[in-house]
């Protein structure tokens, strides 16, 4: 990696860490403001003082916390920290560049990132008095989404009256508030903001050992404390307090780094050639991983044993992969993690120079990574890499649109051509792979590959007698997930004593993956330390230590608890399925939807799983036309790609951890704009309900982002495969018409109506409780139903019912007819009388209004009062 590249990297990802520190929580001289101001800080000649605070507060953190941050920050002058000028200037200095090239680095990819055109003059304008910016409040992007947004400016007020709350990353943090009243002591909220960010400094690992690592923990912590910061917070801020702190900061980072390398290489590093914007200085490589669902519901094995651990083993190695393959592209160019800006759902765009060197290197790393996965599974993946050049006027107001839907384009172009049919044939060698000295040669968890290893070899994989190295790798991933907090990513040539928990196939031939303990101090020391990070999920109520980099990849798994043990509906299962600590069958999922009936060992309801898929509508078009094309910028969209990817990835697997109904919900994917969630049925069609709700809170109630879901129930033993290819197909019923709505059990419904409907469930439930429904009414019920239903669909035709079709109307007479001779048999004259015609007043309207929807209140009360042993 290039020493100097890195120190850039890292100034602009500091470079406005000013905006929140409190001058005297530093613990500086009195005397520092006067002795530094003219170094940082433009002079306003008209007021007489100086401006761009922030500046001089960047230059007073880095010299005041020197302790607590690398030696590199502030080195002695005889050991400096790779070329030009000092990194306090570079970070602190890009409000006043002067003829210095190094620093203009920073102030140009400021600009580029925040789209706006270069001012002319000397010196720009604070038009907001300083003692006013505290008070200014992140604007929630997502409410502000709206595709006739160029025709009507978003100044008109969507979503000006919602901010995002001033405090550390938290899920209950990220959802919007009023704006009026969240200013609250603005003055004490900043300090305390500040107070927080450093005490949790203190506590970073791997100061003096590396600083790589120690800058990933650093981004992790600026994630937590600066999300919540709008980027702009004083002049004219209105139009611009949707970009977050952290993003405007990253997107700098990432730019400076690169225009560094482009001119480094091109020898044209002069205040001159870093301000010409005509010139294709960039080069945006783009991936995308191909093949996400086949990798995770691989099918073809002959046994179903270790499903759960190589579900979540899978998915959690396609997010591995993608992190991996970003990680390898920026260490072959000469740049830092901090170069990748966008990384969700096995998409992430890297920022590079635009040079020769780095398309041949992108080239180069896509057929070697190619090469690995063609290896292991024989086609169905693959990385698109995709280069574009990019200009600085590219990236200012109004420019950015354009480019962002070229990069779509190519994308779109690599796909056809993923496997790059020149550079790879037949798989070499698969026949003399296999081991006839064991009892399966071909895998029998994968029915694909070779096995290698025989169950009594390796302590993941005893249950079954021989099985292929990858799919070991994914139970060993999927069994360590759920019980370790961290995960390391370490060289090959890293010194490992224990062979067993490690990967038996390191991934894309060069990353080992073990579950540490510790901080690995020594290895970090050693430079074979790549990736330290913690994957545990944010617990209710409570804030975690950040020593080092927290990673939200590892979605929710629910696991035995100490009171599963005595449940009578697992009784049947193994005692050592039941350990405490170990994830949860599908089956155990599936029996656990049964509830207890007064008679012990007697229950009622269907042993089954519900599997839950969604995602958001038109997205893609949405975030294009959603924004004027001046306000499409880089940390804009880093902004938005991020927050929705929060949703899916970081409050959902809180809230399946956090409400008592959902806790047993399987989390396969979740991430970018869509999830995939297996559980009891019953609690899954509660989360289907509950989803849509909180994401239309995040979004700030914008009514043009919703989601459409698809839901199925099945036995436990269906194949994985089989399930997400219902449930796929079930999403894709549901996004037939205006979206924005559940497909179940065979019906298409809005969301307002399934709430409606929800509402007839807890009325049909309240009537069987006390009797005055009976099993065979409800069965009947169903005939009535599908009457209705053809009558509502000939309607909607508006060609009338032909006399042939007359039939479905009889559906009126046989209501009354049903309900006068099954409803309240328990009661007598007007008693039942008046429960006869509030039954019968009610079924009326509700098959007038939902037709065949109205199967899914009574299917889903079926279901639940099924009696059976």
């Amino acid at each position: 990696m290039d020493e100097t590249a890195l120190k850039i990297a890292a100034a602009g990802l500091c470079h406005d860490l000013g905006k929140f520190m409190e001058f005297d929580l530093l613990d500086l001289p009195a005397d520092f403001r006067e002795r530094h101001a003219e170094l940082y800080q433009p002079f306003h000649r008209a007021s007489g003082q100086y401006t761009h605070n922030h500046a001089l507060l960047t230059a007073a953190f880095i010299e005041s916390q020197k302790t607590h941050l690398p030696p590199e920050f502030n080195p002695p002058h005889h050991e400096p920290w790779g070329e030009g000028d000092p990194f306090i200037n570079l970070a602190a200095g890009h409000h006043l560049p002067e003829s210095s090239p190094w620093r203009w680095l920073i102030a140009e990819a400021d600009r580029l990132a925040s789209g706006w055109e270069r001012q002319t003059g000397a010196g720009e304008k604070e038009l907001v008095a300083p003692q006013h910016y505290r008070r200014t409040r992140l604007a929630p992007l997502l409410a502000q989404l709206c595709p006739d947004s160029f025709l009507e400016p978003l100044a008109a007020g969507q979503g000006r009256d919602l901010a995002i709350p001033l405090a550390p990353l938290a899920p209950e943090t990220i959802f919007p508030q009023p704006l009026q009243g969240s200013h609250g002591d603005a003055a004490q909220l900043y300090r305390d903001h500040c107070a927080g960010f450093l005490a949790a400094l203190r506590s970073l690992a791997h100061q003096a050992e590396s600083i790589e690592l120690w800058l990933e923990h650093f981004d992790s912590l600026l994630l937590h404390y600066t999300a919540a910061i709008p980027a702009l917070r004083a002049g004219d801020v209105e139009p611009s307090r949707d970009v977050s702190l952290y993003d405007h900061a990253r997107a700098t980072a990432a730019l400076a780094a690169a225009l560094y390398l482009y001119h480094k290489q091109t020898e044209t590093l002069t205040v001159q050639a870093i301000r010409d914007q005509q010139t294709a200085k960039f080069l945006f490589v783009s991936g995308d991983f191909y093949g996400i669902q086949d990798y995770i519901f691989a099918s073809g094995g002959e046994t179903q044993r270790y499903r759960a651990k190589l579900l979540r083993g899978r998915s959690f190695a396609v997010s591995l992969l993608t992190e991996l393959t970003a990680d390898r592209l920026c260490r072959e160019l000469g740049l830092s993690f901090l170069s990748v800006v966008l990384n969700a759902a096995g998409k992430f765009l890297i920022i590079a120079p635009q040079t020769q060197a780095a398309k041949e290197t992108v080239a180069r790393v896509r057929r070697e990574v190619n090469q690995w996965l063609y290896e292991v599974s024989y086609g169905e993946n693959a990385v698109g890499l995709t280069c574009r050049a990019v200009k600085a006027k590219d990236l200012l107001a109004g420019g950015f649109r354009d480019l962002w839907q070229a990069i779509g384009r190519d994308l779109e172009a690599a796909k056809l051509d993923r496997l790059e049919a020149q550079h790879f044939g037949p798989v070499g060698n698969y026949l003399e792979q296999f081991r006839n000295d064991l009892s399966r040669p071909l895998c029998p968890l994968c029915g694909k590959r070779p096995s290698r290893l025989a169950g009594e070899d390796d302590d993941y994989v005893q249950e079954v007698g021989s099985c292929c190295k990858i799919c070991r790798d994914h139970i060993f991933l999927g069994a360590n997930l759920v019980k370790r907090r961290r995960l390391a990513i370490v060289s090959l040539t890293a010194d490992l004593h224990d062979q067993q928990n490690r990967l038996l196939k390191p991934l894309l031939g060069r990353y080992q993956v073990l579950f540490p303990e510790g901080r690995l101090a020594a290895l970090a020391q050693a430079g074979k330390l790549l990736r330290l990070w913690d994957l545990s999920l944010p617990a209710p109520g409570e804030f975690s230590p950040l020593e080092i980099t927290r990673r939200f990849l590892n979605g929710y798994v629910p696991v035995v608890q100490p009171e599963d043990r005595q449940d009578p509906r697992l009784a049947a299962f193994p005692a050592e399925e039941l350990e405490p600590g170990n994830p949860k069958t599908l089956g155990q999922l599936a029996r656990q939807a049964l509830n207890f009936t007064a008679q012990p060992g007697r229950y009622e309801g269907l042993e089954a799983l519900g599997v839950l898929k969604a995602d958001v509508d038109n997205l893609g078009a949405i975030i294009l036309e959603g924004l004027p094309a001046e306000k499409f910028t880089l940390a804009r969209l880093a902004t938005l790609s991020r927050q929705m990817h929060f949703f899916f990835c970081y409050y959902l697997p809180y809230l399946l951890q956090k409400e008592r109904g959902f806790r047993d919900t399987y989390t396969v994917f979740a991430g970018g704009d869509d999830l995939f969630l297996i559980g009891p049925w019953s609690n899954i069609l509660s989360l289907a309900r509950t989803i849509p709700v909180e994401f239309a809170r995040y979004v700030g109630q914008n009514e043009v982002l919703h989601l459409s879901a698809g839901v199925v129930l099945a036995k436990p033993h269906v194949p994985i495969h089989q399930l997400a290819a219902m449930a796929e197909e079930a999403l894709e019923d549901a996004k037939t018409g205006e979206k924005n709505a559940l497909a179940l059990f065979g019906e298409v419904v809005s969301w307002p109506q399934v709430n409606g409907l929800n509402d007839v469930r807890t009325r049909l439930e309240t009537w069987w409780q006390v009797g005055w429904l009976t099993s065979g009414l409800l069965y009947r019920l169903n005939d009535l139903i599908a009457l209705a239903g053809e009558e509502r669909r000939l309607l909607k035709m508006g060609s009338g019912i032909y006399v042939a079709d007359l039939a479905c109307c009889k559906w009126r007479s046989y209501l009354a007819y049903t309900v006068g001779r099954n409803v309240a048999l328990n009661l007598k004259g007007d008693a039942r009388q008046r429960a006869v015609q509030e039954v019968h007043q009610n079924l009326a309207a509700w098959l007038e209004n939902y037709g065949s929807a109205l199967k899914l209140p009574l299917w889903e009360l079926l279901y639940a009062k099924r009696l059976r042993r």
